[in-house]
């Protein structure tokens, strides 16, 4: 199945704490996430920012706690990206 939402930015969460591998991570929702890692003793998870024009959502890893996850979307704030231009009326 394709995915119609493409990846903004990618956080892998290992015994050494988390690590972005792919996009750019706001320093302040990072420095959130490890908080959270090392206050539900989570070791291991990926995590992933998944958006296309004015959506955005986030994906858990299988392995990730809930409790984690959780508590990482009450601190996550979406990404502002600029939404679509118009459509073909708006086009010319």
């Amino acid at each position: 199945m394709l995915d119609r939402f493409r990846v903004v930015y990618r956080i892998n969460v290992s015994a050494d704490g988390a690590v972005v591998t792919h996009g750019s991570v706001p320093a302040r929702f990072l420095s959130a996430v490890r908080d959270v890692i090392a206050l539900h003793g989570i070791e291991r998870g990926a995590i992933e920012c998944k958006g296309r024009g004015r959506k955005a959502r986030l994906k858990f890893s299988s392995d990730f706690p809930e409790t984690g996850r959780q508590a990482i979307r009450n601190v996550w704030t979406p990404p502002t990206t600029p939404g679509p231009s118009g459509g073909r009326r708006a086009s010319g």
